[in-house]
C-alpha cells in the first residue's frame, strides 16, 4: 500500500508520535489565530492549546472583521503545503462548498522558497543510485520555479539535450501523510460535533482530496499522462509536448524536455513576433475539444503557464500533473449535452443528466427544469461577446446544489477548463464561442457513433459480453448452490449511520457507570458516618469525609461534562 493511501486508517492507530501531535496543535493554533476559535471549541480541539492562547483566541475570533472564506484561506496560506493544495482541489469542486470560498481557494498561491541545490542533489542521487555528475551534464543550482510539492531546475542530458529537472522537496512524503491523517480526524471531529455539516460531506473531501495527493506526488504517473498526450498528437506537428526522460524519471524526480516558447497571454511579445491571436486562440480551444471528444483524456490545468506559443500554429502544452478522463458513455452524454445547449432543448438536458445520474429520483425535476430553463434562456441568444460563459456555468452550480445535485469530479474538472479556456479566449479573440466549437466536435462524435462500422462494432460487443454471460452463469449459479446446501451461504449488511448511536450508546452506558460509582461512594460513606468506624478527625469519620468529598467532586466533573456535551 502506498505510503500516502490511509484513507481507511483511524487517527488513533496511526502512529501517534511526539512531531504528530506537534502538528496537530500547531493546526488548531492557526486556526484559532485566524478567529475559529468557536469552531476548534465546538469540535473540542481548543483543549490542545494553553489557557492563554485559548484566551487570546477568544478576543481574535471577536474582533476578526474580514470574511470566514478570507480566514480559511489565509490560515491554509499559513499551514503550507497540504493545506494549499487542500484548498486548491476544493476549488474545482464548487458543488461542495458555496461560492465565496471557491473564489478564495482560487487565490491560493503555490510559490513557497527554494529549498537548497544539496538537498536537490542528494534526492536526484537517492532516486537513481549515482552522482549528479554521471547523471546530468550541468544542472543550474538555482531553480527556475519552486512550488510547495517541488522545484524546477534547467539541465543538460549527458548527451547535451536541454531538459527541466522537477525535484520533489525533502520529506515532502511525510509531511503530507501525517497532515492527512490529522485532517481526516478533524473532519471526523466536525461530522460528530456539527451534524450540520454533512451537507458538504467534510470526510469525502478529505478523501477526494488525499486520492488527488496521491497521485501528484508520484511523478511517474506525471510522466505517463505527459506521454500519453504526446502520443496522441504524435501526427500533429501544430501541438507540442514535451519528451520524457525515463531514464531520469523517478517517483521524486521528473526529466522533460524544455520548451523554449512565449506564454500564451504575453499578447505584446506574440504581436512583436507577428502571431495570429485568433489562429491561435482557435487552436488551443479546438485541441482542448480534441482531448475531450476523441481522446477521452484532457488536460486539467490550462492556465496560461502552462502554454506556450512556439511560432504561428504551434503551440506547446506543458505539466500534466492534473488530467481529467471521459469513459466512452460519458463522451457520448457530453456531445448530446453541448447540442442541446446550443439548441436550448431543457427537456432533452434533463434527460441526459438524470441518464447520467447526476439527478437522482428524490431530485425536484419539476422544480430544477424550470430554473434550469430560465437560466439558459438568459443566456442564450446574445452573441458570445456579450455574455460570459463563466456566469452560466456558476448560475448551473447554484441551481444544482440548491437541488442536492452533485456531478463527478471530471465533470466539474472540465467545467474549470472551460472558464480557463473562457479567460483566455477573451484575451486572444473576444469573439471566439467556445461552446459553438465544442458543438462541432460533438457533431462530428454523433455521426460516428451512429456510422455502419460504429453500429457494427457494438452488436460484436454486446454478443460477446452475452456470450460470456452464458459461458460463466451456471458455474456461478453452481457455486452459490453448494453454498446454500452447505450452511456456508452468507448476506453481508452494511450499517448506515451506526456508528453515531454506537457511540451515544458508549457514552451514556459510561455515565450510568460513573453515576453508580459516585451512588455507591455516597451510601457507603453515609454508613461509615452512621456508624462511626475507622479514624475520626473533628469528631467525624475520616473515611466518610473522603469518601463524601470524592462524590461531590466526581459529581461536579460529570456535571460540567453533560454541560459541555449540550446533551441532558
Amino acid at each position: 500500500m502506498s505510503k500516502l493511501q490511509v484513507g481507511k486508517m483511524t487517527f488513533l492507530r496511526f502512529h501517534m508520535t511526539y512531531k504528530s501531535i506537534q502538528r496537530l496543535r500547531q493546526i488548531v493554533s492557526v486556526f484559532i489565530k485566524h478567529g475559529f476559535y468557536p469552531l476548534m471549541e465546538r469540535i473540542h480541539l481548543h483543549r490542545l492549546i494553553s489557557l492563554p492562547q485559548r484566551l487570546f483566541g477568544k478576543k481574535a475570533g471577536e474582533k476578526e472583521a474580514v470574511s470566514f472564506a478570507v480566514r480559511l484561506r489565509l490560515a491554509f496560506e499559513e499551514l503550507g503545503p497540504t493545506f494549499i493544495k487542500l484548498g486548491q482541489i476544493l476549488s474545482t469542486r464548487p458543488d461542495m462548498l458555496p461560492e465565496e470560498f471557491v473564489k478564495e481557494f482560487l487565490k491560493l498561491q503555490d510559490e513557497v522558497p527554494p529549498f537548497s541545490f544539496d538537498e536537490a542533489a542528494n534526492i536526484i542521487e537517492q532516486e537513481f543510485g549515482a552522482k549528479i555528475e554521471i547523471l546530468f551534464k550541468t544542472i543550474e543550482k538555482e531553480p527556475v520555479a519552486a512550488a510547495s510539492i517541488a522545484q524546477v531546475h534547467r539541465a543538460k542530458t549527458i548527451e547535451g539535450d536541454d531538459v527541466v529537472v522537477k525535484v520533489q522537496r525533502p520529506n515532502i512524503q511525510d509531511t503530507i501523510t501525517t497532515d492527512i491523517v490529522i485532517l481526516q480526524y478533524i473532519a471526523r471531529q466536525i461530522v460528530k460535533y456539527i451534524p450540520d455539516s454533512n451537507v458538504y460531506d467534510p470526510v469525502g473531501m478529505v478523501d477526494e482530496f488525499s486520492k488527488a495527493i496521491v497521485k501528484e506526488m508520484d511523478f511517474t504517473l506525471e510522466a505517463s499522462y505527459t506521454e500519453k498526450f504526446k502520443k496522441n498528437f504524435s501526427g500533429d506537428d501544430r501541438i507540442v509536448i514535451p519528451k520524457v526522460y525515463w531514464e531520469l524519471t523517478g517517483k521524486r524526480v521528473l526529466t522533460l524536455e524544455r520548451i523554449e516558447g512565449v506564454k500564451v497571454d504575453n499578447i505584446e511579445k506574440l504581436a512583436s513576433m507577428g502571431i495570429d491571436t485568433e489562429k491561435t486562440a482557435l487552436l488551443i480551444v479546438r485541441t482542448f475539444f480534441k482531448q475531450v471528444f476523441e481522446h477521452g483524456i484532457f488536460h486539467g490545468d490550462l492556465h496560461s503557464g502552462n502554454i506556450f506559443v512556439l511560432e504561428q500554429d504551434k503551440v506547446a502544452f506543458v505539466d500534466f500533473g492534473i488530467v481529467g478522463k471521459v469513459s466512452r458513455d460519458m463522451m457520448d452524454n457530453l456531445a448530446a449535452i453541448f447540442i442541446s445547449l446550443m439548441d436550448g432543448n431543457c427537456d432533452k438536458l434533463i434527460a441526459i443528466y438524470t441518464r447520467m445520474g447526476i439527478i437522482g429520483e428524490d431530485v425536484d425535476k419539476e422544480g430544477f427544469r424550470n430554473e434550469y430553463e430560465d437560466m439558459l434562456l438568459h443566456y442564450f441568444g446574445r452573441p458570445f461577446k456579450f455574455t460570459k460563459l463563466g456566469e452560466l456555468i456558476r448560475e448551473y452550480i447554484r441551481i444544482a446544489s440548491k437541488y442536492n445535485i452533485r456531478m463527478p469530479r471530471d465533470l466539474f474538472l472540465l467545467d474549470k477548463c472551460i472558464l480557463e479556456l473562457e479567460g483566455l479566449g477573451r484575451v486572444l479573440y473576444p469573439d471566439i464561442d467556445i461552446l459553438k466549437e465544442g458543438q462541432d466536435f460533438a457533431s462530428d462524435l454523433i455521426k460516428k457513433e451512429v456510422s455502419l462500422d460504429r453500429v457494427a462494432g457494438d452488436v460484436i460487443d454486446t454478443v460477446n459480453d452475452y456470450k460470456e454471460l452464458t459461458r460463466a452463469l451456471p458455474q456461478q449459479l453452481n457455486q452459490i448452490f453448494k453454498k446454500m446446501v452447505g450452511d456456508k451461504f452468507t448476506i453481508d449488511f452494511m450499517h448506515k449511520g451506526l456508528e453515531d448511536l454506537i457511540g451515544e450508546v458508549d457514552r451514556s452506558s459510561n455515565r450510568i457507570t460513573f453515576g453508580l460509582m459516585i451512588s455507591a461512594l455516597i451510601i457507603g460513606s453515609s454508613l461509615v458516618m452512621t456508624f462511626g468506624v475507622g479514624p475520626k478527625i473533628f469528631g467525624f469519620p475520616l473515611f466518610g469525609i473522603i469518601g463524601f468529598a470524592a462524590a461531590t467532586i466526581l459529581s461536579l466533573w460529570l456535571g460540567i461534562m453533560i454541560l459541555r456535551s449540550g446533551k441532558f
